[in-house]
């Protein structure tokens, strides 16, 4: 599942055009701000950095005088949607990414502070970047740092995208970054963050429904789906599910509502409890 395409869509299309730096007289170049950057074990000096808050979204990129920019992308729960570090200037250096899944699993991406009122966002880093973000097995380069950086408030285009939920009792939020046309009849919206759970949304391709649906893993639409990623193999195990769900919107471009589940491992039986669950996701792709 591909995390670009709707974080290219949904957040900041003109992220440098539009955003402050630490060049200038805009708050960024105050003593109280920073951005500290390691690149395969050297440090970097960053010149310029810009921000931007859509919502619960947001990004921020720094540019190195050494001509290397990292950005990333994470909600304001503190969970890291996309990490990537690409040349500016340097043609020596690769386009990297952290790994695509469970990003917590090689990259450790702490929100310190989000202060809405100031609007400044604080964060330490740390981990692997690699060639190709769906294999752990290809290149990597280790980077680290923190920073603290005033933002600039953006409007969302539609207001209130996301999924959370209590898993297991923890608390759970997640944006949909893919989704697919299962058996050329159902929709599946794919909601993740970086950590080793994916939730799909699943619903007619044609002539959806809004109500409440009870589902099991044999129905083939109102349902909803549950991975877990595994570490040893590399691959979701598809969990066996039974719950409810309802749909208050459904149509081409939203499907809103909200669910509850019980997900079973096929193999071990052991279950996971998805409690207070609600979505509102795009349903364009």
């Amino acid at each position: 599942m591909t995390k670009f395409k709707v974080i290219a869509f949904v957040l900041f299309t003109a992220l440098i055009s539009s955003c402050s730096s630490n060049d200038g007289s805009d708050d960024n170049s105050s003593s109280e701000t920073y951005f500290n950057f390691t690149y395969d074990s050297k440090a970097q000096k960053i010149k310029t950095w810009e921000a931007q808050k859509q919502g619960d979204l947001i990004e921020v990129m720094g540019t190195s005088e050494e001509g290397i920019a990292i950005d990333f992308k994470f909600n304001a729960y503190g969970n890291l949607y996309q990490a990537s570090t690409n040349p500016v200037t340097n043609n020596n250096i690769p386009w990297l990414q952290a790994s695509e899944n469970f990003t917590s699993n090689t990259f450790t991406f702490t929100l310190e502070n989000l202060n809405t009122t100031n609007k400044t966002v604080q964060v330490k880093f740390s981990g692997k970047v690699y060639e190709d973000g769906y294999d752990y097995e290809s290149n990597f380069v280790n980077v680290s740092g923190s920073f603290k950086v005033s933002y600039k408030e953006i409007t969302p285009q539609i207001e209130g995208l996301g999924t959370s939920a209590k898993i297991d009792g923890k608390d759970w939020h997640g944006l949909s970054f893919d989704g697919t046309i299962e058996n050329q009849e159902t929709k599946i919206i794919y909601v993740e963050n970086d950590g080793e759970y994916t939730i799909g949304i699943a619903f007619p391709d044609y002539d959806a429904k809004t109500g409440t649906y009870n589902f099991t893993s044999n129905n083939n639409a109102y349902r909803i789906t549950f991975q877990k990623y595994d570490t040893a193999t590399h691959q979701n195990i598809n969990y066996n599910v039974s719950g409810t769900v309802t749909f208050t919107t459904l149509n081409d471009i939203l499907a809103a509502g909200t669910f509850s589940l019980t997900a079973t491992n096929p193999e071990t039986n052991a279950k996971i409890t998805i409690s207070n669950g609600t979505f509102k996701e795009s349903a364009s792709f």
